[in-house]
């Protein structure tokens, strides 16, 4: 286990707000975050959702108890959650952190599409990949998810854009 860094930052967290900036300022970005930092994108996007293109979080747990105002605003973005599977590796009192975790990011991509949102779950394993640790972007197969996450943002970000 790493210290939870995200503890000892100011509430709010000024990464969200910086990153929400920066993707205004690049007038378009999807935004990506992994493990602790995962739900980052999202945090982004409820602060100032102009810029945010797409949402992919990987790896992480999700936010359930979402006034329905921010729900509303996340469901005008593409929304992509990874998991790989590793999830029943931990042991001890954190064996249920990761199937945790799955189950938090289920109810919030439902809670998504029920807003009208386009959210997909993706889980390797039912895709038929399997091996991959917590860290995706160094296992053996990283250029196959990258090809996947790729062809997500060219069917759903990409999509939407030109149907505007």
């Amino acid at each position: 286990m790493i210290p939870d860094l995200n503890a000892v930052l100011p509430s709010p967290n000024p990464t969200w707000k910086n990153m929400a900036a920066l993707a205004a300022q690049l007038r378009g970005a999807v935004l990506m975050g992994q493990s602790e930092s995962g739900f980052y994108p999202e945090e982004a996007a409820m602060i100032d959702p102009s810029g945010v293109r797409g949402i992919i979080s990987i790896e992480m747990g999700c936010t359930t108890d979402l006034k329905p105002d921010k729900l509303a605003g996340l469901a005008k973005i593409p929304i992509l959650v990874i998991f790989g599977d590793h999830l029943g590796d931990v042991k001890g009192p954190f064996a249920n952190l990761w199937p945790g975790s799955l189950a938090s990011c289920d109810k919030f991509v439902q809670q998504v599409k029920a807003a009208g949102g386009d959210a997909q779950l993706m889980e390797l394993p039912k895709l038929g990949i399997k091996g991959n640790s917590h860290m995706l972007m160094q296992d053996e197969n990283n250029l196959q998810l990258a090809d996947l996450i790729l062809t997500w943002i060219d069917q759903h970000v990409e999509k939407k854009k030109l149907s505007r």
